[in-house]
Parts: structure tokens; C-alpha cells; sequence
């Protein structure tokens, strides 16, 4: 043994073999720990459930967003007439936006509006939608 240990010691490998063990051992514990947790294609994930009531919910709506234009400059609504758009995220069948420009500028009538283009009730609407002024 002594031999062994003289023939490291003058060839340099006393400290670079134990470095080089370590080092494997390292890559060896990092494989396993990623395969472990990284590796979940045979796990069953539970699908995201949205926190919203649930008549929004089985029509797939998240959200409403109404912004009211009452400076009246919305190129997209024609220039200089008033308006309010309103963005709806929809997730069923797919996540989409759908925008509405409506010509209306009381919440009572975006809501009423909105209810009957989107076939829910104006009491689900009432709940998902959020307003914004634009101000001149």
C-alpha cells in the first residue's frame, strides 16, 4: 500500500483522482435528482381550476374589460365618435381575446349589450367586468 500511495503522490494524482471521483459523483446525483423530479411525463397532473363563479365558468369566460372612451379620439371606433371597447378572455374551447366596440357609454347598457352577445346572464357580467375611463 505504501507503494500505491508513493506512486500518487509523485505522479501528481493524490489530489486529482479524489477530485475527479467527486466530480462523478456529483454528475451521478444530479442525473438521478433530475430525472427524478424533472422526468414527470408518466405522472398525472391535475388540470388548472379557475377561481370564477360558475356560470362564467361553464360559458368559459375569465374576464371582461370595458374601457370607455369619453374623450371620443378611439381611431379604432371611428375617429371622433365616443365609444367603448371591451375585451372578453374566453377559454373554451380555446384561450382567446374577442374585442367589442360598442357605441354605448353607461355600464347598464355595456352590460345588458355584452349579456346578450355573449349569452349569459347580466348578473355573470356584472361580476367579471372592470372598467377604465379614458380621460380627455
Amino acid at each position: 500500500m505504501p507503494a500505491l500511495k508513493r506512486l500518487l503522490t509523485h505522479s501528481g494524482l493524490e489530489f486529482w483522482l479524489p477530485l475527479g471521483l467527486l466530480g462523478a459523483a456529483f454528475w451521478l446525483a444530479g442525473y438521478g435528482w433530475t430525472h427524478h423530479y424533472l422526468g414527470v411525463a408518466g405522472r398525472a397532473i391535475a388540470p388548472l381550476v379557475l377561481a370564477t363563479n360558475a356560470a362564467a365558468q361553464d360559458e368559459g369566460i375569465l374576464s371582461i374589460r370595458a374601457v370607455i372612451d369619453n374623450d371620443g379620439q378611439d381611431p379604432a371606433a371611428g375617429g371622433d365618435r365616443r365609444a367603448t371597447r371591451v375585451e372578453v378572455i374566453v377559454v373554451k374551447p380555446v384561450p382567446r381575446t374577442l374585442d367589442f366596440y360598442l357605441p354605448l357609454q353607461s355600464p347598464s347598457a355595456i352590460e345588458a349589450e355584452m349579456a346578450q352577445r355573449l349569452n349569459v346572464s347580466t348578473d355573470t357580467i356584472r361580476r367579471l367586468i372592470r372598467y377604465e375611463n379614458v380621460r380627455p
